[in-house]
């Protein structure tokens, strides 16, 4: 079982998205408060990957540290609106376009897995 962790401050795209990504056998989705999700995302184990909004984990971030140049816990998905965002890499991670398909939210999450980024809870 992969748990994904979901931090985005729109309940009603939360919702859908945990939905949609719930369809997938072997996913289970936890939504996180769109304040200190990142801590809470370091702190459970059970955890596997967070997709997180580019500007609430940045916001997130800053006020965990004070420091723009911040990394995100590893297994880190950044969401953006903005295709522009899509060509440059925020904080290192992962980014993924929000309007995106089932299949390419499960391949990403999959690789990350795959890829040893992050390691699955059982």
């Amino acid at each position: 079982m992969i748990v994904i962790a979901l931090a985005d401050g729109n309940p009603t795209y939360c919702q859908g998205l945990k939905t949609m990504l719930e369809q997938v056998e072997g996913f289970r989705v936890v939504l996180m408060p769109a304040d200190g999700f990142c801590r809470k995302f370091a702190e459970d184990p059970s955890l596997d990957i967070l997709l997180a909004d580019v500007d609430l984990l940045q916001s997130c971030l800053e006020r965990a540290g004070g420091k723009k140049q911040l990394q995100p816990p590893p297994g880190t998905i950044v969401l953006t609106m903005d295709r522009d965002e899509l060509n440059s890499p925020h904080y290192g991670q992962e980014l993924l376009y929000k309007g995106s398909g089932k299949r390419e939210f499960e391949e990403r999450i999959k690789k990350l897995v795959l890829n040893g980024s992050v390691s699955q809870n059982t």
